[in-house]
């Protein structure tokens, strides 16, 4: 693993390179107040069939961050830019959360650009309530903290956090800039979650879903935020989308939620991941809408 940084549309933005020999390359998109490294559990068990790159948004992470910008639709053009500075012709295009709607509104504006899309508990318009219980993910955005540790006995209290493990605190150590005098501070900035938050409340992201031409694997997390209706994406909605798209499979992954999908449940997300790419380079799922 190594990271590395590039300008694209403008921006430097840093990239996490997991490494992998194969040809075909997977691009991961990380959720609303993430960072790269939410990818490592899932990358680790990726690389020994595809090349796997995490990315850090604008206004994330170790990317730069730019006063304005923050919607689907930019990220979407940032996205664009860097796949053509990394001198790829299509990439498996892999987003969780914010991540997923920015993949799906990506393919439906560079379809060409896409081979395979994975949308990890996301991909439809921001439910009102969703807000709301993403406050304690929000509120540690520009709050310093004495020490990391202290950081850390914090966030691991949240129930999505459950247990706490090596892939957390990684995520987390990388989620922070670390001071000299042992203070911690979030690397991004309420105003940009704000920001997207009030472009995520107008409706953009299922109108886009008719457009989507590749094989689409969408993985629900049935506890998701520990709410009746809060979801990213319903198991409704997920399964009628993965019916209207040619190669399209809708899965549950068992006892997770929004975020153990990644940290927790990553043996049977990953496994999913490969079996259908597996079926799709075997031809066995295949998009016919050209």
């Amino acid at each position: 693993m190594r990271d590395k940084k590039i300008v694209a549309n403008g921006l430097q933005f840093h990239i996490v390179d997991y490494g992998g020999q194969c040809e075909e390359t997977v691009l991961c998109i990380h959720g609303l107040t993430a960072n790269a490294r939410c990818w490592d559990a899932i990358a680790e068990r990726l690389v020994h069939r595809y090349r796997v790159l995490a990315l850090d948004l604008r206004g994330r992470g170790d990317s730069e961050k730019p006063q304005t910008g923050y919607s689907v639709k930019q990220h979407a053009e940032d996205i664009n830019k860097i796949i053509q500075q990394l001198n790829l012709d299509q990439v498996i295009l892999v987003g969780h959360s914010l991540g997923a709607m920015i993949g799906v509104v990506f393919s439906s504006m560079y379809p060409k650009m896409v081979s395979s899309l994975i949308l990890i508990d996301g991909g439809e318009d921001l439910r009102p309530e969703v807000v709301d219980l993403l406050k304690p993910s929000i509120e540690r955005v520009e709050k310093q903290y004495e020490t990391f540790a202290g950081y850390k006995a914090q966030v691991s209290e949240i129930p999505f956090f459950s247990p706490w493990n090596d892939y957390l605190e990684q995520y987390f150590y990388a989620d922070v800039t670390h001071c000299d005098d042992g203070s911690v501070v979030s690397k991004t900035r309420k105003g940009i979650i704000n920001e997207e938050l009030i472009n995520l409340t107008k409706p953009n992201i299922n109108e886009c879903h008719a457009a989507i031409q590749v094989p689409t694997l969408i993985l629900w997390a049935p506890n998701c935020l520990f709410h009746p209706t809060a979801y990213l994406i319903s198991q409704e909605n997920g399964m009628k989308l993965a019916q209207m798209i040619d190669g399209g499979k809708f899965v549950e992954i068992r006892g997770a939620n929004h975020f153990s999908i990644l940290f927790h449940e990553y043996q049977q997300t990953s496994s999913e991941i490969l079996d259908y790419l597996h079926e799709v380079s075997a031809g066995k799922l295949r998009a016919t809408k050209m």
